[in-house]
């Protein structure tokens, strides 16, 4: 029966004298019902955007709870990340920041690879893997872990890396795989090389002479968990 029906059918009875104080609460019952329907259905077509999410519910909890520390899954992750990866930070091999787009881990290609190289090392595979432990310690979201290969300006030349590209992909499949092979579900990962397309910081001065610390700097590994 419709809110309008309730309220005719209570009108007349009003009319008739017949009106109780319990009849409100048909109208607050129908009132109640149709908001449910309407947030399942907002929930229904809605596609979850996990930090405005993190960012509202910690609005609320400060305000309502009045939460010191609020915590949530993108936050536990970077907390741990901190953590797990505390002496390779303080080496600063890696920097871990927490934006609006999730996390970014930036780790330096020398700490991973030997140069023209797109096997990682065994000290790589041992961060990797705490990586891949802190991600899927927050098993009830599915983050996504984009990686990004980057490389300086000097050109690549050999057999198996004729350019830049095929280094940088490959390097970042490469994490892929040993992802993949851990037990992280392939449809939550994305590998992509940019060569020197992205860089830094610039690779050469206004000379064209080259910057040897810079293109350190360029020469990169990305993920991103979103």
């Amino acid at each position: 029966m419709s809110l309008q029906s309730h309220h005719n059918r209570y009108r007349a009875r009003e009319l008739e004298g017949e009106a109780t104080e319990e009849d409100w609460l048909i109208s607050y019952a129908d009132m109640v019902t149709l908001l449910m329907c309407f947030f399942l259905a907002m929930v229904t077509i809605s596609k979850v955007d996990v930090t405005l999410f993190e960012q509202m519910k910690k609005g609320l909890r400060s305000e309502i709870g009045k939460e010191k520390e609020v915590k949530t899954p993108l936050a536990e992750i970077k907390k741990d990340l901190d953590s797990l990866l505390a002496h390779e930070k303080a080496e600063g091999s890696v920097a871990i920041e927490k934006g609006p787009e999730g996390i970014v881990l930036e780790f330096s290609s020398a700490a991973f690879y030997q140069i023209g190289k797109a096997e990682f090392s065994s000290d790589a595979e041992g961060i990797l893997a705490r990586v891949d432990s802190a991600i899927r310690g927050i098993d009830y979201y599915r983050f996504q872990v984009d990686i990004e290969g980057h490389t300086d300006n000097v050109p690549m030349r050999s057999a198996q890396f004729p350019s830049n590209w095929e280094l940088s992909v490959s390097r970042a499949t490469n994490i892929v795989k040993f992802l993949i092979a851990r037990g992280m579900p392939a449809d939550r990962l994305k590998a992509a090389g940019y060569a020197d397309t992205k860089p830094k910081v610039p690779n050469q001065d206004s000379t064209g002479m080259a910057i040897p610390e810079n293109q350190a700097l360029n020469r990169r590994i990305v993920l991103r968990i979103h």
